[in-house]
């Protein structure tokens, strides 16, 4: 069984996009997390344990970001242009400019709720971005000038868009296509990723059997404050489209850091399929994900 389905046309402007079911998700609370993850198969062929979480600065980072935030509600050429130029910003890195601490990871999304979506990048770092009324998303698959900003890299943009050739642009972001076809098919081996925030009582585990992910955590995630411990559990369809966003989608993700939680402004986003990436995943009988927390 295929979860995403799509097809893309010479150049991807005819890129359609279809989904897994929708399933009734009972939400009683949200959750953000910035805390690098370890990933590993059960029987060693799964994702590659990675390092503790880190904070990669580049010279401008804090200019570059800021700008492309504030460039987006009147100039979407201006904020592609700005990510575009982070190139070495292969995962997750964050930087304080001017009082605030600002935020961005490259990688594929694990699940994405309408509280919250967590972001795998190439290395296995794990961090959940806390979604609000005001976080902007955005398909790029279309546009140059987006997946550029996506991929920060000229031949894997070149080669999507001119030939539809993801394979760059996924192992950029996913770290290999193996990894991206487990994000995009449902298999009966069971999927778990465990993150826990640092500093916080909140710890959110996700566990993917076939097209059902449940959901638990040990806290909420307001806004203004820091988590407050209070248990919840929901289940919804793993691959729910939520914001046009889902499970196996390439994504950037920038924005802030406040009360040890990521919040996201900004999502940038290119669907993939199974056939983008060649193929589904065999017959693994079992995955499961966790974290160390991370030092900020």
């Amino acid at each position: 069984m295929m979860a995403r389905n799509r097809r893309y046309g010479r150049g991807r402007t005819a890129a359609l996009k279809t989904r897994a079911g929708i399933a009734t998700a009972i939400v009683l609370g949200g959750g953000a997390i910035a805390a690098a993850a370890v990933a590993a198969s059960s029987h060693s062929a799964g994702i590659a344990a990675a390092p503790a979480a880190h904070s990669a600065r580049y010279g401008n980072e804090g200019t570059v970001l800021s700008t492309a935030l504030a460039d987006w509600n009147y100039s979407r050429t201006g904020t592609y242009s700005q990510l575009t130029q982070m190139t070495s910003m292969r995962g997750f890195s964050q930087t304080w400019h001017h009082g605030k601490m600002l935020a961005i990871q490259r990688g594929i999304v694990v699940l994405a709720t309408n509280q919250f979506i967590i972001l795998q990048s190439a290395n296995g770092g794990l961090h959940l971005w806390l979604v609000s009324a005001g976080t902007k998303f955005q398909n790029v698959s279309t546009t140059t000038a987006g997946t550029a900003a996506l991929t920060a890299n000229t031949s894997a943009t070149q080669q999507a868009m001119q030939s539809g050739n993801m394979i760059p642009a996924t192992t950029l972001l996913a770290g290999s296509p193996t990894t991206a076809a487990t994000m995009l098919t449902p298999t009966p081996a069971t999927q778990t990723v465990t993150v826990q925030v640092a500093n916080t009582d909140l710890t959110v585990t996700v566990t993917v059997t076939r097209s059902t992910a449940t959901v638990n955590q040990t806290a909420t995630t307001p806004a203004n404050a820091m988590p407050a411990p209070m248990a919840n559990t929901f289940t919804m369809n793993a691959w729910q489209t939520t914001n046009s966003l889902a499970r196996g989608d390439l994504a950037v993700i920038v924005g802030t850091r406040s009360h040890w939680t990521l919040h996201a402004q900004l999502v940038l986003f290119s669907p993939l399929s199974t056939s983008a990436v060649g193929g589904t995943t065999g017959t693994t009988t079992g995955t499961t994900g966790s974290n160390t927390p991370a030092h900020w």
